[in-house]
This record gives C-alpha cells, sequence and structure tokens, in this order.
C-alpha cells in the first residue's frame, strides 16, 4: 500500500482531499463554495473541516465583512502535512515502468515541473500502451502529467548526436 493510501485508510478522505488541494494550490485564497465544488466534499462537511485546520494553524482565515477566504499557512504545521502528503510522482512512474519488459534506462529530460515531467525510456520493445496507462493512472490519482517517450539506446545516440536533446538530462533508472 502506497504511503498516500495509508492516510487515506488513517484519516477522514474529506481532510486529505481538502488538504491535498491547499498543497496544490498554496498561493491563493479560496472560498467555501470553491473549495467544497473543486474538492467534491459537500459544503457542511468543508465547513468544518477548514475550521479544524484554521484552528491547528494550517489554514489562515481572511474575513472581509460577510465574506471569508481561506489560505494556505506557511509554518511547521504546513511543512510536516506537506511530507505526509507529498507523492514522488516521478518516483512512483519509475517504480512501476522500470519492472516492464525491455526498459534499460530512464532518464528525466529538462527539470521536473510542478505539474508535468518529461521522461525518456531506452530499452527494446517497450510496451507503449503500458506506459500510458501508467502515465494516465498518475494523472488522475495526483493531476500530474508524465511525458513519455521511448527509444532503443541507437536511436536515442543518434538523436544526441543530431542536438536533438540538449539541456539537463538526468538517469532516474538503470537496469542492473
Amino acid at each position: 500500500m502506497e504511503p498516500q493510501e495509508i492516510l487515506e485508510n488513517l484519516f477522514d478522505s474529506k481532510i486529505v482531499s481538502i488538504l491535498k488541494f491547499f498543497m496544490k494550490n498554496d498561493s491563493g485564497e479560496y472560498y467555501l463554495r470553491e473549495i467544497s465544488r473543486m474538492t467534491r466534499v459537500s459544503p457542511a462537511s468543508t465547513f468544518r473541516i477548514l475550521n479544524k485546520l484554521v484552528k491547528i494553524g494550517a489554514l489562515k482565515l481572511k474575513e472581509i465583512k460577510t465574506a471569508k477566504l481561506y489560505s494556505l499557512n506557511s509554518n511547521k504545521t504546513t511543512d510536516f502535512l506537506k511530507t505526509l502528503l507529498e507523492v514522488d510522482v516521478i518516483d512512483a512512474f519509475v517504480d512501476q515502468a522500470s519492472r516492464l519488459d525491455g526498459v534499460e534506462e530512464i532518464l528525466l529530460l529538462g527539470e521536473k515541473g510542478k505539474t508535468k515531467a518529461n521522461l525518456l525510456l531506452l530499452g527494446v520493445n517497450i510496451d507503449s500502451n503500458a506506459l500510458k496507462a501508467i502515465s494516465g493512472e498518475l494523472r488522475q490519482k495526483y493531476d500530474y502529467t508524465v511525458n513519455t517517450m521511448s527509444l532503443n539506446r541507437d536511436q536515442y545516440e543518434q538523436m544526441s548526436a543530431m542536438g536533438l536533446y540538449p539541456g539537463s538530462k538526468k538517469v532516474l533508472y538503470r537496469k542492473p
């Protein structure tokens, strides 16, 4: 069982959903109804959870007349919650993709972004449908896009020699 699943089984999934929403949207201010709609948690439950998160210091509450805006607080509480909730999607992808037949090496092309990453898989006869399935599952589960391309070693070397892969490359997996 993945750490994310353990947390969701131990704690109320609605709380985890709202926390994940604020972790992904850490720079904005949101109304209760907005949060409720985006997380698909009922307004009554959202209200209860938001009050609890404000009380423990994870969220800030800003009141403007009758309107209430909630935002992620920047403190030790939120740093701790981030470590609990953060899943390295790239590690999850590499863990699953490295088990596929034919995968010899996995490279990160460029930098890992906040919402997407570009990976190059080197090997022979890599199942592209399996790669799409893994990427799709991660996109749905974590709202993170993993773009993949698979090549054999000769193709990669030729394309690199032509300058088609400039920039940084990081080896994430190499078959022993």
